[in-house]
């Protein structure tokens, strides 16, 4: 174990990372530092990729919400490849293959070496198969195409390590929200048409078509604009419930208090990994069908048919058998109607996978009762009647966390699933996304305003 520890830490030192400030950034550094990052994701967006046809269909236009990639740019597979190496190491750690404590310092920086070094991987992988697949152009040629997408899918990980040491929040947030809100706004004012003639945007095509953009099949329509706002107030109202745990500061005389525990104390993390193990299925299926489902046999050609066969359409590819079939993403309530077998699999499996993925990433993110306990205890807060001590508030607020994490996870798996039925635009997990990312900068945004008011603070928050 100590060799492949020290192997990945050296090639984790190959690997260009971005410094740590020597001082903690001011909340003005910080909005600063996140806006430069949000136009640099935005002008990667609109870097083209040079050598490939100029096409009109965007084979991934079902996942630019979750990879918050481009068609056609060097960001094509967006946050796909580091996302994906995240769900490889949670996967790891979760089924007990990788044995890491992750409350001791040094497995938890092999951990994060470790993940670092599986994103790098998983960027060549990926890009790799997909260029092979998309753009089969051969030579040198298919060479430079998958080194311009590795090097797009490096700097938004480079960003996104960017943002994390000097902004607020994380990179791939930023990025998933910039991609939603983009995409929201497109299908609400766009005045472009189809092929066909039809305005795209919703308010456009009202002032046009009247009536008839109540509902438009296979467009953007009045019914989900709607669905839009009701999908997000349920996700607010949902955002704010939360359980309190009574306690008591003993470095304030003993002062009662509420320590309070978010429903959604699993955020929006389970919701990125379970689309994205989604949305990875999907893109092998693409990539194995486009590349080589005319020519499989054998074994070769039974793993395609189980990933699943596709159909090409003036608007895209669609799915018609494999799992890529019971795993597309729903796009409006007529769905449920049409493919009853394909929705309750995409349900289910939203829901177990966002439960799975809370469970493992309250341990790898320090958010369970043993971390949370034992901060609490170092802060001077006890519970109410009981000595300090870490044992104790660790099975007092154990069942607290172990409840909302499952609940949690259910909630918006469930949430993330029943917003895509409802045909929202932007789609329904793209806002709810949006939503919890909004209201996790905020929170960020005040805790850092409080802790310049309120110099004290800091060490209540970071430690230092």
């Amino acid at each position: 174990m100590e060799a492949v520890r020290g192997l990945f830490s050296r090639i984790n030192r190959l690997i260009p990372e971005i410094e740590k400030p020597a001082k903690r950034p001011t909340l003005k550094e910080k909005l600063a530092w996140t806006a430069i990052v949000l136009i640099l994701y935005y002008l990667l967006t609109q870097v083209p990729i040079y050598g490939i046809p100029k096409e009109t269909i965007d084979y991934l236009a079902g996942l630019r919400v979750i990879f918050a990639g481009a068609s056609g740019s060097i960001v094509e597979l967006g946050i796909g490849p580091v996302v994906t190496a995240g769900i490889v190491m949670e996967l790891l750690i979760g089924s007990n293959i990788l044995k890491l404590d992750l409350t001791d310092p040094e497995d938890r920086k092999f951990f994060q070496e470790a993940q670092r070094v599986a994103a790098v991987f998983f960027i060549v992988l990926e890009n790799g198969m997909y260029a092979l697949g998309r753009y089969p152009v051969g030579g040198t040629l298919q060479l430079f195409i998958i080194a311009q997408l590795c090097i797009g899918s490096f700097l938004l990980m480079m960003l996104d390590d960017l943002t994390s040491k000097w902004g607020i929040g994380s990179g791939i947030s930023l990025f998933i929200l910039a991609g939603v809100a983009q995409r929201v706004l497109w299908e609400m004012f766009t005045p472009l048409t189809t092929s066909g003639g039809r305005v795209i945007g919703v308010i456009p095509a009202l002032i046009k078509e009247g009536i008839v953009a109540v509902y438009r099949p296979g467009m953007p329509n009045l019914l989900g604009l709607v669905a839009t706002f009701v999908v997000f107030l349920i996700v607010v109202w949902a955002y704010s419930i939360r359980v309190e745990i009574p306690i008591a500061h003993t470095m304030v005389g003993g002062q009662k208090m509420k320590y309070p525990i978010r429903l959604l104390y699993v955020s929006n993390v389970p919701i990125i990994f379970a689309a994205a193990l989604i949305g990875d299925i999907e893109m092998i299926s693409r990539v194995l069908w486009m590349r080589m489902g005319s020519t499989a046999t054998g074994v070769l050609k039974w793993i395609i048919d189980f990933l699943g066969t596709w159909r090409i359409e003036s608007n895209g590819m669609i799915p018609v058998s494999g799992l890529a079939y019971y795993l597309q993403r729903p796009f409006s309530p007529e769905y449920l109607f049409l493919k009853p077998d394909a929705s309750l699999v995409y349900l289910v499996v939203m829901v177990l996978g966002c439960i799975l993925f809370a469970k493992v990433w309250v341990m790898t993110a320090g958010m369970d009762a043993a971390h949370v306990a034992d901060q609490l205890v170092k802060q001077g807060i006890v519970i109410p009647g009981r000595r300090a001590s870490t044992k104790i508030m660790r099975r007092t607020v154990e069942n607290y966390i172990n409840t909302v994490t499952i609940l949690g996870g259910l909630l918006v798996g469930l949430l993330a699933a029943l917003a895509d039925f409802s045909g929202a635009l932007g789609t329904g997990s793209g806002i709810l996304l949006a939503v919890t990312i909004v209201a996790s900068f905020y929170e960020a945004l005040a805790k850092e305003r409080a802790m310049e008011i309120y110099p004290r603070l800091k060490k209540f928050f970071v430690g230092r």
